[in-house]
């Protein structure tokens, strides 16, 4: 890897957590520079601006969440088994939280509605992407009559991740992850109950 894609790496790696706790407005070029040690010059070497720089962290932040996501919901293993592992990850969400800050789609997020919003369609895109990561999975559950919804594969996972994402909130408002556990393991319950065996 050349100099300057290690440290592009090295900026978004350092400044992700600064964007993910402070926000995007909060997040400040001194906090930047002070974290990283580099020179608003080094910094905007590699970025464009600051926008380029946060599209860049909330990628980086994200494919920590997407890639045990689609581990989760492996095309390998039986639908029914996917979204238990699935609901698994997030009732153990606390731990990847506590090593990013706090959770990618929420906090670019919110703060992107406001400032940003180039990096707000990069967000939506990001949900949509899993949105569309559920739907094949209840998909193949559907066809195989393993699951049975009586509803739209599609409106099934975007309200199942839009009650996820609720939790993932209170449990940040709150600082208590009891609330994101409580609802993923209340959504595997329904889903379990729902479903075909």
């Amino acid at each position: 890897m050349s100099t300057s894609k290690n440290t592009a790496s090295f900026i978004v790696e350092t400044s992700a957590v600064l964007f993910l706790k402070h926000g995007y407005e909060g997040t400040s070029l001194s906090m930047l520079t002070k974290a990283t040690g580099l020179t608003k010059g080094a910094i905007y070497g590699n970025f464009k601006d600051k926008t380029a720089l946060a599209e860049a962290c909330f990628e980086y932040s994200f494919s920590k969440v997407e890639q045990p996501i689609l581990k989760a919901l492996s095309a390998d293993d039986p639908p029914k088994a996917c979204m238990r592992s699935f609901f698994a990850f997030y009732r153990a969400y606390d731990q990847l939280i506590s090593e990013l800050g706090s959770c990618p789609l929420i906090s670019f997020g919110i703060q992107s509605n406001y400032n940003s919003s180039q990096l707000l369609l990069r967000v939506n895109e990001a949900i949509h992407r899993i949105e569309s990561y559920l739907t094949s999975t209840l998909k193949r559950g559907v066809e195989s009559q393993e699951i049975y919804l009586g509803i739209p594969e599609t409106v099934f996972a975007k309200q199942l991740f839009a009650l996820i994402q609720g939790g993932v909130s209170q449990s940040l408002i709150t600082n208590d992850m009891k609330y994101l556990r409580n609802t993923a393991s209340y959504l595997e319950y329904l889903f379990e109950s729902s479903t075909r065996s």
